[in-house]
């Protein structure tokens, strides 16, 4: 079994691509679906999302790049702390896009009767 990549290999995997028009106001908002991400608990379950959102700046966040980016967190050991997990991401994108980044996780987990929501935002650079 290989190791897991570190955050920073991980950080290195998220793209952008360049805004050709900067000056509108867009919002982007990427849902992404989570795989299990934990091979010992199966945790989360199917169903649990992890929403990302951002006025564009000069780049957005390229589509493959962040399936890859996530891809990397199955087995990693800081989807141990889902909390940790969401900062991670949203500290990631937000560096990557070079604007605030806001990360909302709605997760679903086996063996608990409860779901539980986490958002973060981050600023580049913090």
């Amino acid at each position: 079994m290989s190791a897991a990549p570190t955050l920073d290999a991980l950080r290195a995997r998220l793209k952008t691509i360049a805004n050709p028009h900067p000056g509108l106001v867009t919002e982007v908002e990427h849902v992404l679906h989570l795989p299990e991400l934990c091979p010992a608990t199966r945790n989360p379950k199917r169903g649990s999302t992890l929403t990302l959102r951002y006025s564009a700046g000069e780049h957005f966040l390229e589509l493959f790049s962040l399936d890859a980016y996530m891809a990397g967190f199955v087995g990693h050991t800081v989807v141990r702390d889902m909390e940790l997990l969401v900062q991670t991401v949203a500290v990631h994108a937000a560096d990557a896009a070079g604007v605030a980044v806001t990360a909302c996780a709605d997760l679903r987990y086996r063996r608990l009767r409860q779901d539980q929501r986490i958002v973060v935002t981050a600023c580049p650079g913090g």
